[in-house]
């Protein structure tokens, strides 16, 4: 089962970015883990986490 997840990010420089980032399970820790791997990004905010 795929999952979407919206977050917001803030990057180093306290701008606040909205992307959408797709994996297989709906752990937030995970999900944190993979937006922080791909983007630089300091904080994490989830705004949904919903099934494709």
């Amino acid at each position: 089962m795929k999952i979407i997840a919206k977050v917001r990010y803030v990057d180093f420089q306290k701008r606040s970015h909205t992307v959408e980032v797709e994996s297989d399970t709906a752990d937030r820790r995970h999900l944190e883990d993979l937006v922080k791997a791909r983007y630089p990004a300091d904080k994490v905010y989830f705004q949904s986490v919903r099934q494709k």
